[in-house]
């Protein structure tokens, strides 16, 4: 189950760690709003008034103090700090600040969290803003978590076993290969021994006074900003920081440390293996200068040419996938990584059985790249999609929300880029992109590329290890492709002149039907189809259109059942009508018009969008999709040839058979739950059954039903709906489900397997019937509900009580198609000498929560005003809409009223109702525990 991709955990730390490069460029024109200023301690606040959405906040608290700054004995403190936040404050002493932020509708996770990283630690709140008492109460939270620590030693004790608990999540081959990863990027640094985990004997034994020693040393306001955007009063938020926060006392007077990551200094190769890692992937990184950040107009040009040369490198990438390489996939990128240095960073999956022929392959699209950059069709579609995209943001209508604001000022205070509009920055592109060319690209690539000072890291699995070129070997691949006589890219698209290759004849609107309870209308159409359509301007020129019929992959043949897997892939890279892939990429490059075709187990649909300005071409997508689907026969040899090999190549290991027998127990062992194996493949994987596979799921829009949400009236709408949904083809055609269900188990199944490769156990107790409900909306209503108040308790008890799990997962999910089916499950991770007392305490809590339903009343109050709070804000948003609307009709449960009077039934909702859905959903029900536990080590035996 483990398969290491290390591209992503390096973006992903780019997100956790370091500037995001594209933040700048969401929202760029210093808002005349917004106002940031500095206390006499140094600490600085930004205040930022924003009614998107109504009634809510987004509150920070940003402090430049990490891990780097532990002393030896203090590793793993900064983070164990930020755990103690929740435990006790001067004005919230032990658990009641969670609690009483519970009680305004937060959520643990949701809208009350924090991370802790080498240089930053941020915490973090999202909470209801329309009562100012409730504001200046947030503003003291964040001031408590700034200077009011009450750090009480009983409370640190208990923590203790929450972090290891914690601490056993991220153990094992992939956080061995994933440490690696980022050992390597951080050089011998001081970053590198200050791993952000810690060191457990240092958790286990650390006397309180070193954790006081650090809070007080690095917890210093003039390392710290507080930052509040949305519905807000400036004027009191103001006060209310200057209240608060201006008393505390600044040691350091902003006289922070720096340290340093050293550029590499020579060739490296490093090879990581565990015969349980699924992949192999290599790694090429360079460290260089951090990017300049943004502090006025002279420094935007070279951020303007940095996501430029980004998204050129991407594109080049993600069309040199479709050329059949010996790789599976690969990228490269320059950014910056900690706010500490920049990395230009390639990676690249490669195929077990090519290892070599696949770096070869990889190596000459790189050496390609550096050689000669980009041809000028390349560079003038980035620069169109891009400016497009700057474009339509300085011209909306619609406000940004408070969240993507928060994350403009984040990037100010730990980056030094500056805040300015988008109107702003749309002036700025528009005056400087002319100016980049493929030769200032090339020199920069050039630049930046030093082979003598390049890392290569390798993650595989033991089996392939000796088919690894080893160190020099390696090197002497790269070596010799630069001397090799590599030709430039070339890549010529023919486009055709007009999209559709015939207009489409209008059909009708039969009838109409008015929906009162949500003010939408329906429109039956003559060829079968049915569109559901809300005028809505809540996203302010923006329209969402999608759709759906039942069928999917349930309603095929076991014969199809592979071919539908891949018609859908298939259809959707092969073009449509007279485009091609890339004719088609290149057509609607710039334009704000989107639309995809889904095929999924249950239901066929579609889902795209547009502004107004191009909501005929998201139109005129539909109908091209729809009516000229083609199948590319390259494309689809090559689809099929890289699913056989992945099949034949795969790492199979024991823990990942004990996965397969979890699921054949399950769900049954049968066509739709087997793997997909390479026999499989090559029998039943059929060109020539692609595309009548995937005209069963949209040859007919006849019980296809639209639903489009947006900014304008029926009367504006209409005469597209008539043209390009109305006019497709609409015979009558079965797509009765050919799948059901199977039958659950009968009796109480455990499955307990000591094969995993971590030193944890990782148990799931799961509960499923076959029984159907009355009402689908209420029902799934009350499930979530369930679900907070289960994971509360459970959490509750096992993490802050017990303390031997970090986290615990709970969820519930039901569906009427193809049969009825309902399961429950709870997963936690744990040492294995806890398995058996915590899942018996997990099943006595769910007795007592169904006996008692008066010990919930408390938790449920919270619990509502937290479905209060989101239902408050989803019903501002068109997607909420356009997805509650499109499930309620596919789960035949039209109880329009139901949609608009959630908060009605919160508040009417008791706790009995809660005990009698625990009591159905998991007591009565036989459960299938589900343990996997570590290998038995090689020593017991010896």
């Amino acid at each position: 189950m483990i398969h290491i991709k290390m591209r992503q955990l390096f973006f992903s730390l780019i997100i956790l760690f370091s500037v995001n490069d594209f933040a700048f460029s969401q929202q760029l024109e210093a808002p005349k709003k917004l106002e940031k200023g500095t206390l006499d301690n140094g600490l600085t606040y930004y205040i930022y008034p924003n009614p998107k959405p109504k009634g809510e906040a987004v509150y920070r608290l940003f402090i430049k103090s990490g891990s780097v700054f532990e002393k030896d004995d203090q590793r793993g403190l900064a983070h164990f700090l930020e755990h103690m936040a929740f435990n006790g404050t001067t004005h919230f002493p032990g658990n009641a600040l969670t609690a009483f932020l519970e009680s305004k509708g937060a959520k643990f996770g949701a809208d009350l969290n924090a991370h802790t990283s080498m240089n930053e630690t941020v915490y973090k709140l999202q909470l209801p803003s329309s009562d100012q008492a409730f504001v200046d109460s947030t503003i003291m939270i964040l001031a408590d978590w700034a200077g009011g620590l009450l750090l009480d030693s009983a409370e640190v004790e208990d923590e203790r076993g929450v972090i290891l608990s914690e601490w056993l999540l991220s153990v094992g081959p992939e956080y061995d290969a994933k440490n690696a990863f980022l050992l390597e990027l951080l050089n011998d640094s001081r970053y590198s021994e200050r791993l952000t985990i810690g060191d457990t004997a240092v958790i286990k034994n650390f006397p309180l006074s070193d954790l006081r020693n650090y809070y007080e040393s690095w917890y210093d306001p003039s390392f710290m900003a507080v930052a509040v955007v949305g519905d807000v009063k400036p004027g009191k938020v103001k006060r209310s920081i200057k209240k608060y926060f201006g008393d505390l006392k600044s040691v350091h007077n902003g006289d922070l440390p720096s340290y340093s990551i050293p550029d590499y200094d020579d060739v490296d190769v490093k090879i990581v293996g565990h015969e349980s890692l699924k992949g192999v992937e290599l790694n090429v990184l360079q460290l260089l200068d951090k990017p300049v950040p943004v502090t006025s107009e002279k420094e935007y040009p070279a951020y303007l040419q940095r996501s430029l040369l980004n998204r050129l490198i991407k594109a080049r990438f993600s069309e040199l996938s479709y050329a059949d390489p010996a790789y599976s996939s690969a990228s490269y990128g320059y950014s910056s990584f900690i706010n500490t240095k920049g990395i230009l960073y390639g990676s690249v999956e490669l195929t077990p059985t090519k290892i070599r022929e696949g770096i070869i392959d990889f190596a000459e699209a790189s050496e390609q790249l550096f050689q000669y950059g980009f041809t000028a069709p390349e560079i003038e579609k980035a620069k169109r999609v891009y400016i497009s995209s700057l474009k339509r943001r300085a011209e909306s209508k619609e406000l940004a929300r408070s969240r993507l604001l928060m994350d403009e000022i984040y990037s100010e205070f730990y980056v030094g880029n500056k805040i300015v509009t988008a109107k702003d920055e749309y002036k700025l592109a528009e005056k400087y992109i002319d100016a980049i060319d493929s030769l200032k690209l090339l020199n920069q690539l050039q630049l930046l590329r030093k082979p003598k000072k390049t890392h290569y890291l390798i993650t595989a699995f033991d089996d392939v290890k000796d088919e690894i070129p080893q160190g020099e070997m390696l090197i002497a691949i790269f070596d010799s492709v630069r001397t090799n006589d590599i030709q430039p890219y070339k890549k010529d698209v023919e486009m055709p002149e007009e999209l559709l290759p015939q207009m489409p004849t209008a059909g009708k609107v039969l009838k109409t039907k008015h929906l009162p309870e949500i003010d939408a209308e329906q429109l039956f159409l003559s060829n079968g189809a049915v569109v559901t359509f809300m005028s809505s301007d809540r996203s302010p020129d923006d329209v969402v259109l999608s759709g759906f019929r039942k069928g999917g992959l349930y309603a095929l043949d076991s014969t199809d059942y592979v071919t539908g897997l891949y018609a859908g892939s298939v259809v959707g890279m092969s073009g449509a009508g007279d485009f091609s892939r890339e004719s088609l990429n290149l057509y609607t490059a710039g334009k704000s018009a989107s639309m995809r075709f889904l095929v999924a187990k249950t239901r066929a649909g579609v889902v795209g969008g547009s502004n107004m300005e191009d909501i005929e071409l998201m139109f005129q997508l539909l109908y091209l999709r729809w009516h000229y689907p083609r199948v590319d026969s390259l494309t689809f040899d090559q689809l099929k040839r890289k699913a056989i090999e992945e099949f034949q190549t795969k790492n199979k290991t024991s823990e990942t058979q004990y996965y397969r027998d979890l699921n054949f127990l399950v769900n049954g062992n049968n066509y739709t739950t087997r793997e997909v194996s390479d026999k499989d493949l090559e029998e039943q994987l059929q060109l020539e059954r692609v595309l009548p596979v995937y005209n069963k799921q949209f040859g007919s829009a006849n019980g296809f039903h639209f639903v489009i949400v947006g900014d304008c009236s029926l009367k504006e709408i209409k005469p597209y709906i008539e043209k390009y949904i109305a006019s497709l083809p609409g015979p009558s055609v079965s797509h009765a489900y050919k799948y059901n269900y199977p039958e659950n188990v009968s009796a109480d199944t455990s499955m307990v397997e000591n094969v995993g490769d971590n030193a944890k156990s990782v148990v799931s107790l799961i509960f499923q019937s076959n029984k159907g409900v009355n009402g689908y909306n209420e029902a799934d209503f009350i499930n979530d509900i369930t679900v907070e108040l289960v994971r509360g308790r459970l959490l509750e008890v096992l993490r802050e009580k017990m303390g031997m799990v970090y986290t615990v997962g709970v969820r519930i999910s039901q569906t009427q198609y193809p049969s009825p089916r309902r399961r429950a499950t709870i997963s936690f991770s744990c040492k294995p000498e806890d398995v058996d007392t915590l899942i018996n305490t997990t099943i006595e809590q769910l007795q007592e929560m169904a006996e008692n339903p008066a010990s919930m009343k408390e938790k449920l109050a919270d619990v509502k005003q937290n479905e209060l709070k989101d239902f408050e804000l989803n019903k501002q948003r068109n997607t909420y809409w356009s997805g509650a609307i499109r499930n309620s009709i596919f789960n035949n449960d039209q109880d329009w009223d139901y949609l608009v009077n959630v908060d009605r039934l919160v508040e009417e909702l008791p706790a009995s109702r809660i005990s009698k859905n625990i009591d159905e959903c998991f007591l009565k029900i036989p459960v299938i525990k589900s343990v996997l536990n570590p290998k038995e080590s090689k020593d017991k035996h010896e």
